[in-house]
C-alpha cells in the first residue's frame, strides 16, 4: 500500500517455501452397468429347463467378456403369478431389459409391469398373442414352419396333402396354418385326421388314404404329421399297421421332430421337415457341454441368443432406449439356430432349413437362407 513501511526483517527470501498440501487426484466415474433381468424358473415343474437357459445365458455374457452387464436373475418358479413377482423384482432392481419367462401364460402375465415401466422382453414363447408392444418372443413360431415345409413340396410337385393333427392349442394352430400354407400353394387338401397326442387309433379312412384308387394312383402325395419324439414314433407304429408307405407318400414334419432319433424309424426315412440348421446348434452343444458337462436342450440356444441381444443392444449409444427399432431392423440376427429377425408385432421369422431324414441323421435339401433377401423370403 502507498506510504507504508515495514521496519521488521523480512525472512521470507530465506526461507524453504511452504510444502503443498497433496490434493488427491480426482477418480474417473465407475462405468454403469447395464442391468439385465433374467427371469427363468429356478424351482417347479419346469427348474430343469430353466437351469439350462440360465446356463446358456451365462455362456453368452462369458462369450461376450460383459464385464460391462450386471445381472439380475430371479425365479420365475412354478405359476404365471410368481413370474410376473419375479419380473416385477428385476424392474424394481432397475432391469433395462427383461430375458424371460418361460412358457406363454408366464410372458403374458409377466409383460404387463415392464410394458408400464417401457422395459423390453425378450420371451421365450411360440404364442403370438404373448407378443407384441414391447414384448418380443424367441421362438419358432409354427405357423412359419408349416408354410416352408408345404412351400418346399409344393414346388417339389406334391399337390395332394393329408394331416394328422393333435388335439389341443398346438394342434389348433398348426391345423389352421396348414389350410392357409396348402391354399396359398395351389394345392389340395384331401383329409385332415384329428387326434388325441399320443393315441392316434387306426381306422378305415386312415387305410383308405394310402391304398390305390381305382385309377392305380394313390390319393394323397403328401402326409403332414407336426408332432415329435414320442408321440411321432406313436403315430408311424399306427401308420405301419395300416400299410402307409414312405415310398410314396412323402411324410413332412415341424422342428418338433428335431432332437428326435428318427433315422431308426423306417416310416421317417426320406420325410422332410423345417427347421433351423442342425450344425449351427452342435456347435453350440458342444460348447455348452464343454462348460457344463452335459448336453444342451434344443431351447437353450434360445437363451443364448436372447442375452446376445440384449448386451449388444445395452452397448448402443442410449442403451436399451429405442430397442424396438434396433430389434425389428430388417436384416436380422444370426444367431445359434441361425438367422432370425423380429416383426412389428413381436413375433419372430427365422431363416429356416428344409432338412430330409436319413440313416445318418437329418441332412438339409434345401440350405437355410443366408439373408433376409434370399430364398424364402
Amino acid at each position: 500500500m502507498a506510504g507504508c513501511t515495514t521496519t521488521g526483517t523480512d525472512t521470507s527470501r530465506n526461507s524453504p517455501p511452504p510444502s503443498a498440501v497433496p490434493v488427491p487426484a480426482p477418480q474417473p466415474a465407475a462405468p454403469q452397468l447395464a442391468r439385465i433381468g433374467l427371469v427363468l424358473p429356478q424351482s417347479g415343474q419346469a427348474a430343469e429347463t430353466g437351469k439350462a437357459l440360465q446356463d446358456a445365458a451365462e455362456l453368452a455374457l462369458f462369450d461376450l467378456g460383459a464385464q460391462d452387464v450386471e445381472l439380475l436373475p430371479a425365479d420365475a418358479g412354478g405359476s404365471a403369478a410368481t413370474a410376473a413377482g419375479a419380473t416385477q423384482n428385476v424392474l424394481g432392481a432397475g432391469a433395462g431389459i427383461v430375458v424371460g419367462p418361460l412358457g406363454a401364460t408366464s410372458v403374458k402375465t409377466a409383460a404387463n409391469d415392464a410394458r408400464r415401466r417401457g422395459v423390453p422382453m425378450l420371451g421365450f414363447s411360440t404364442d403370438r398373442a404373448a407378443a407384441g408392444n414391447g414384448v418380443y418372443l424367441m421362438g419358432f413360431m409354427p405357423e412359419e414352419q408349416v408354410s416352408a415345409i408345404v412351400g418346399h413340396a409344393a414346388g417339389a410337385g406334391l399337390k395332394r396333402f393329408a394331416a394328422l393333427i393333435p388335439q389341443g392349442a398346438y394342434g389348433e394352430v398348426v391345423g389352421a396354418a396348414f389350410d392357409v400354407a396348402v391354399s396359398a400353394q395351389g394345392g389340395h387338401v384331401v383329409a385332415i385326421e384329428r387326434y388325441r397326442s399320443g393315441s392316434l387309433q387306426p381306422n378305415e379312412a386312415l387305410r383308405a388314404l394310402f391304398a390305390p384308387g381305382p385309377d392305380g394312383r394313390l390319393p394323397i402325395d403328401a402326409l403332414f404329421v407336426p408332432e415329435g419324439g414320442a408321440a411321432l414314433r406313436q403315430v408311424t407304429a399306427t401308420l405301419a399297421g395300416l400299410g402307409f408307405d414312405p415310398r410314396q407318400i412323402r411324410l413332412l414334419g415341424t422342428d418338433q421332430w428335431s432332437g428326435t432319433d428318427l433315422g431308426t424309424d423306417p416310416l421317417t426315412l426320406g420325410g422332410w421337415y423345417a427347421g433351423p440348421p442342425p450344425d449351427r446348434f452342435e456347435r453350440f452343444a458342444s460348447h455348452f457341454s464343454a462348460t457344463y458337462g452335459r448336453r444342451p436342450p434344443r431351447i437353450a440356444a434360445q437363451a443364448y441368443d436372447a442375452m446376445v441381444l440384449a448386451v449388444l443392444l445395452s452397448r448402443r449409444p442410449g442403451g436399451f432406449a429405442d430397442a424396438g427399432q434396433a430389434l425389428t431392423a430388417p436384416d436380422g440376427f444370426a444367431g445359434v439356430d441361425g438367422l432370425f429377425r423380429f416383426r412389428a408385432d413381436g413375433t419372430p421369422q427365422h431363416g429356416l432349413a428344409i432338412l430330409e431324414v436319413t440313416a445318418y441323421g437329418p441332412q438339409a435339401v434345401r440350405p437355410a437362407p443366408e439373408s433376409f433377401g434370399g430364398q424364402g423370403f
